[in-house]
């Protein structure tokens, strides 16, 4: 048999302003196509590129399945902690956006970041039962780790034995330390024993009535299963624990906790087999991380308990629990073909009994796998015998009969339709076609596991001819455009010396230049760092986690001599020729009204990039100051505090102008009402730093007027958008593109940056000590950030709405 769940005919999944009638349209399909691929398979990959909207098919998909589903079951999302936010407000914009009125108060969601929680939710009864459960990764893996499961399994192993008054009266004196709650016998002193008195059932309104409780602090199952679960080494540890407090006291709290803790395991897995749990469909986003566990950009985007989670849901307790599953990546071939099966192996974890279990049968499943795991290794060797025949071609076998080719790229089109080729060459066509067949076999196969859409490579309509994405390599990003050739940046001047010796060391030492020579070539504070760690924790990438190299005298001779030239000469007087590159070409986009984003591979090189782009700006902003305010550049900073002031002057003519302008502009969009003050206080508060004013402002400091600000408004950026289009864009983006949700979210996040005078005190404001990383705050500029795999996730998340 198989799972019929049709698509609701109530998702429209056109937004105005977000999601474009065609990329509806493609959305539509696929969710579609998704549900009727689950009909017969257990799982399935949605692949989509970034951008293309997994979510919203994904929602769409566990929309359709949670409206038509018997007994109203919950999807499960397992997401990232770090979208453990993301998530439920898409799914309030899906809601207000995508669906009738009448369906949309139909739905609800949940979150539960721990087991305990996601047992709650289940308890609850149809009336009050999430149609969406979003689970954060590792909460199924970390088990019942609640202290009021620990307390009831307490009660429990006490419960029916004789002699036990002395125990528990004792045991309620070093209750608050056995559990480590101490805050709550301080609401009730006698909190303790009501509770070891009263059925775990009973525990709401004594919690309650102290504010510690707004549900039930211990699931149905749980309470279910605790009366068959042996409590005897519990009890034994309880006994332990002295009377009074003694010189051992904390050991025996120590061990009686830890004993607690491994009963409270094997309660997580009697709770689930008790509750006999079946549900529709998990769907678990950022899946590629599943195989891919120790790389650094993994602490960013997902945290290492995804793979317990993976354990979970394919051999441990909630093997058998879902019905069918659905993984999310955006990368699945970043992943090796052996990992990309191994995720797929996850699918075997469904339930494979009863009507709804998928009609090719679990037997079929693991023939299908291994068809398309051996389709795969023989594409794989197809491909590794093509790339060791083409190594073999030399410039001789670059002909075809008596004509000569001067250039693989003129030969290769020739030779595809020849048969007058050299045996090399022959060999090399006779691999090509083996290994394309293969690999049309292996896509072929693959294709019923992973959906996936590529963007266009161009933008869409009515600008179509536009490139969505322009290459420029190597020295290109200092002029602009792409000389012939891939001339890289010229290393000249004192930047020589430091890279002779590294290639020198390389030469002495080749396995080394990933880890120092390539370093080198990001930045010198890069090389630095992988010198002294020996390459170990220097990048923030998805690669594999560098790994030390061993190096020979000679290497070390070169590198020891190129560290001292770098720290003794400083690498402020030792100008890197990338570096040098790379914060130019931000200085001219910031110059221009637009923003950048640079991505580095090194951590070291991130932070240095930081402080230079500060510095450069902050130089900028100075130098643009001195020649429009006539002054000296030491007394710029000073004049551009006083001109910013002005804008909370509520007797000034340019806090006027400025809030006359701001409300007009808001005043369009009706639905921003409510937050209209907000809003303007934004726009006041960003146009008067001295970024803004250098760029935007005459700085006549008789004529700040209504007519300054026009005229700053009509300013236009790089792209030819002024600054009020530019805001009425935004403006724009949070009615038609945000839900009430995501529109909060936006303008809290902006309201919140401290723009101050962008110098000194008011910059120190803005950070916390995740995105510092050892720099001192008066050093940089609020609008210069950095994000990498220690920043956390409220962090992030807060700088990627702005």
């Amino acid at each position: 048999m198989s799972l019929v769940y049709p698509f609701s005919g109530d998702i429209n999944l056109h937004v105005k302003g977000r999601i474009s009638a065609e990329d509806a349209t493609r959305q539509d399909k696929t969710a579609r196509v998704v549900l009727q691929r689950l009909q017969d398979q257990p799982g399935l990959i949605l692949a989509d590129e970034v951008g293309m909207g997994k979510t919203f098919v994904a929602l769409a998909v566990a929309v359709s399945v949670a409206l038509s589903n018997r007994g109203r079951r919950p999807v499960v999302v397992m997401v990232p902690s770090t979208l453990k936010e993301k998530w439920p407000a898409d799914f309030a914009l899906f809601r207000e956006k995508c669906l009738p009125e009448s369906v949309a108060k139909r739905l609800h969601c949940g979150t539960a970041e721990r087991a305990v929680d996601f047992l709650k939710l289940l308890d609850d009864p149809p009336v009050r039962r999430k149609s969406v459960i979003f689970l954060t990764h590792g909460a199924m893996s970390r088990g019942l780790n609640d202290q009021w499961v620990m307390l009831a399994l307490i009660r429990q192993s006490l419960h029916r034995r004789r002699g036990v008054d002395q125990l528990r009266v004792a045991l309620c004196r070093s209750m608050s330390d056995l559990l480590q709650m101490k805050w709550v016998q301080a609401r009730d002193q006698d909190i303790w024993t009501k509770l070891l008195k009263t059925h775990p059932s009973g525990w709401f309104p004594i919690l309650n009535a102290i504010d510690l409780a707004n549900d039930d602090p211990v699931p149905a199952s749980v309470m279910e299963a605790l009366p068959e679960l042996g409590t005897q080494t519990v009890f034994e540890a309880l006994q332990k624990i002295p009377l009074r407090r003694s010189k051992n006291y904390g050991q025996y709290i120590l061990a009686a906790r830890k004993e607690i803790k491994d009963s409270v395991r094997s309660l997580w897995q009697e709770c689930l087999q008790k509750t006999r749990l079946r549900l529709p469909l998990l769907i678990l986003d950022e899946a590629h991380h599943l195989k891919n566990a120790d790389t650094q950009l993994a602490s960013l985007f997902r945290s290492q308990d995804s793979h317990g989670d993976a354990d979970e849901i394919s051999r441990g307790p909630l093997a058998g629990v879902f019905e069918r599953m659905l993984f999310l990546t955006a990368t699945p071939f970043q992943l090796g073909h052996g990992e990309l099966c191994s995720v797929l192996d996850r699918f075997d974890g469904i339930c494979w009994k009863g009507g709804a279990a998928p009609g090719i049968g679990r037997v079929g499943f693991a023939q299908q796998k291994q068809q398309l795991r051996s389709s795969l290794d023989a594409a794989q060797e197809a491909a590794a015998t093509l790339d060791h025949a083409w190594g073999r071609l030399t410039t001789e076998d670059l002909k075809i009969g008596d004509t000569a080719f001067g250039h693989v790229a003129d030969w290769w089109p020739a030779a595809r339709q020849s048969d007058k080729l050299t045996p090399a060459a022959g060999d090399v066509m006779h691999c090509f076609n083996r290994t394309k067949e293969r690999m049309e076999n292996a896509e072929k196969l693959l294709r019923q596991w992973v959906v996936r859409h590529l963007k266009s490579r161009n933008l869409s309509a009515p600008h179509t001819a536009i490139s969505r994405r322009l290459r420029f390599v190597g020295r290109s990003i200092q002029i602009d455009q792409q000389p012939e050739g891939e001339q890289g940046i010229v290393v000249q001047g004192n930047a020589l010396l430091p890279f002779l010796l590294a290639a020198r060391a390389t030469s002495h030492n080749p396995e080394s230049r990933p880890v120092f020579a390539e370093g080198l070539a990001s930045s010198y504070e890069a090389f630095l760092h992988t010198r002294s760690n020996n390459g170990a924790g220097s990048t923030d990438g998805d690669d594999d986690p560098s790994h030390p190299v061993s190096i020979n005298d000679e290497t070390r001779w070169y590198l020891s001599h190129l560290e001292s030239l770098i720290t003794n000469g400083g690498s402020d007087d030792v100008h890197h020729p990338k570096i040098t590159a790379t914060v130019q070409r931000v200085v001219d986009i910031w110059r221009r009204g637009e923003k950048a984003v640079v991505f580095c591979h090194y951590v070291a090189t991130g932070r240095v990039l930081r402080q230079k782009i500060t510095d450069a700006i902050q130089a900028e902003v100075l130098r643009i100051g001195a020649e429009k305010l006539n002054l000296p550049t030491d007394q710029v900073a000073a004049e551009l505090d006083l001109i910013g002031k002005r804008f909370f002057d509520e007797d000034s003519p340019i806090r006027r102008a400025c809030d006359a302008e701001a409300i007009e502009l808001v005043s369009q969009y009706p639905a921003l009402s409510e937050r209209q003050d907000d809003l303007i206080e934004i726009v006041r508060r960003n146009v008067r730093t001295p970024s803004f004013l250098v760029r935007y402002f005459s700085l006549d400091r008789e004529r700040l007027n209504a007519a300054a600000m026009s005229a700053a408004l009509e300013t236009p950026d790089l792209s030819g958008l002024t600054l009020r289009q530019v805001l009425k864009q935004f403006l724009t983006f949070l009615v038609e593109r945000c839900g009430k949700v995501d529109r909060e979210r936006y303008i809290d996040a902006v309201k919140r940056i401290q723009t101050g005078a962008h110098f000194g005190v008011d910059a120190a404001r803005e950070y916390e000590d995740d995105e510092l990383q050892g720099e001192r705050a008066d050093r940089l500029l609020p609008n210069v950030r950095l994000v990498n795999g220690t920043t956390r996730s409220e962090t992030r998340q807060r700088l990627m709405l702005t």
